[in-house]
């Protein structure tokens, strides 16, 4: 018995509609993007080691909390706590276990005292330097300029770095070099990475 013309008209565009759908969006679950601002971190008045945060490792960094800042300070990009370099030892941030892209981070540097929270903004070149998660070898590096203005009448704001794209793969250590590391601070707060599940 011959089906209706009707049924298989009807047929034929259920097959051509599921065809002509188009394909579900889906969600990239092999990465996670995280923001870093250390703001739940306990007070610290003074500087106080920092060794792992948000699924990375910390080298040669420590934080500190700085409630208020002096004119002619470096203010937190998110109050109240940041990141601050050791007086020795490049800083460093390297992965547990899952690699990572860097993406943004704010940065600035101040005269170095033992709290290295309220003192004046000092100029600095800080270069970052990535290297790959799979062999170790340098993949990307760019220096950035912090530079305050002479005579400032408020805190100075810390200066934004977007890293360029060669940056965007799956590092396994990001370093962070700049001139005068033993009289000068490198404050750093809300850096953004993407973590990379395989």
């Amino acid at each position: 018995m011959k089906a209706p013309l009707s049924q298989i008209f009807c047929s034929l565009a259920a097959v051509c509609s599921v065809l002509a759908a188009p394909a579900a969006s889906t969600t990239d679950a092999s990465t996670t993007d995280v923001t870093a601002n250390y703001d739940n971190l306990p007070n610290a008045p003074v500087v106080k080691p920092i060794v792992d945060y948000k699924n990375l490792n910390y080298g040669n960094w420590t934080y500190a909390t700085a409630q208020t800042v002096q004119v002619g300070g470096v203010a937190s990009q998110s109050p109240f706590n940041r990141i601050v370099s050791a007086a020795r030892g490049t800083p460093t941030f390297s992965k547990q276990d899952r690699p990572f892209a860097p993406k943004t981070i704010y940065f600035g540097c101040a005269a170095r005292t033992a709290e290295a929270v309220v003192t004046l903004a000092a100029s600095c070149s800080v270069t970052f330097t990535g290297y790959a998660a799979s062999n170790g070898a340098q993949v990307a590096s760019q220096t950035f300029k912090f530079d305050p203005p002479v005579s400032p009448v408020a805190p100075v704001p810390m200066r934004q770095v977007v890293f360029p794209n060669a940056f965007r793969q799956k590092l396994g250590r990001l370093t962070v070099t700049y001139n005068n590391q033993a009289l000068v601070a490198l404050l750093a707060d809300t850096f953004t990475y993407t973590l990379f599940n395989s």
